[in-house]
C-alpha cells in the first residue's frame, strides 16, 4: 500500500526534489485548478480546469462571467493560481444560483471537466457505477436486505458478485466450538503419541 501511495503522490515528490518545495494539502488543486462548488440544492460540483484555456473560457461561458477576462486577477492562468481565494469567492455565490443538475448541464455544454460531488447515498445510482454494477446485496436474517460495494477485481472480464451478509451473534457458534473440540482432542492425541514415544525410547 505505500508503494502505491507513494506513486500516486508522485507530483508531490518530484517538485520537492526538484525545487526544494514542499506542497501542502492545497498545492495540487491550486496549481490543476480544481474546485468544489456548493449548488442551490446543498449539493456540490467539481471541477478541473486544468491549464488549457478553453477550460477557463467555458466556464466563462456556462456561468456568463466572460466579464473575467478583462479583470487582471484572473485573465492568465498564472494569476488565476495567485489569486485562488478571490476567485472561488467570486463564483461561490454564483454556484448556489441553480442546482447541481443544472450546472452539470451548463458546465457539459460548455465542454468544462466537471462532476457530481455524489454523497455515499447517491454514489452507487451513478448510471457508471450502476453499469458496473459495484452495489451488491444479500439476505440478513435480522436486517433484511445487506448492501454493501462489491470487490473491485474481475476474473475474465466478470466481477464477482457474491457477497455474504455480516453474521448475527452467535450464528457460527456452534461450528466453531466444534472445530475447537476437534483441535483439542487432535492435540491431546498428539501429546499422548508422544508421551508413548518418549516412554518406548527410554
Amino acid at each position: 500500500m505505500l508503494e502505491a501511495m507513494c506513486h500516486f503522490n508522485l507530483d508531490s515528490f518530484t517538485h520537492c526534489y526538484s525545487v526544494g518545495e514542499v506542497m501542502g494539502p492545497l498545492s495540487r488543486p491550486v496549481v490543476s485548478q480544481s474546485y468544489t462548488f456548493e449548488c442551490a440544492d446543498g449539493k456540490w460540483v467539481a471541477i478541473h480546469l486544468s491549464s488549457p484555456t478553453k477550460f477557463w473560457d467555458g466556464l466563462l461561458e456556462a456561468t456568463g462571467q466572460q466579464q473575467m477576462n478583462q479583470d487582471p486577477r484572473f485573465n492568465e492562468r498564472l494569476k488565476r493560481i495567485e489569486h485562488q481565494d478571490e476567485l472561488i469567492a467570486h463564483f461561490t455565490p454564483i454556484f448556489r444560483t441553480d442546482t447541481r443538475d443544472g450546472w452539470c448541464r451548463r458546465l457539459l455544454a460548455a465542454e468544462v471537466p466537471h462532476a457530481p460531488a455524489y454523497d455515499s447515498d447517491e454514489a452507487l445510482e451513478d448510471p457508471q457505477a450502476r453499469h458496473l454494477r459495484i452495489k451488491v446485496s444479500a439476505p440478513h436474517p435480522t436486517m433484511g436486505e445487506f448492501t454493501t460495494v462489491r470487490s473491485p477485481y474481475n476474473f475474465d472480464g466478470e466481477p464477482e458478485l457474491t457477497v455474504l451478509p455480516p453474521p448475527t451473534l452467535d450464528e457460527h457458534g456452534d461450528e466453531i466450538r466444534a472445530e475447537l473440540a476437534r483441535r483439542k482432542a487432535g492435540q491431546a492425541g498428539v501429546r499422548a503419541a508422544r508421551g508413548r514415544t518418549i516412554d518406548e525410547a527410554r
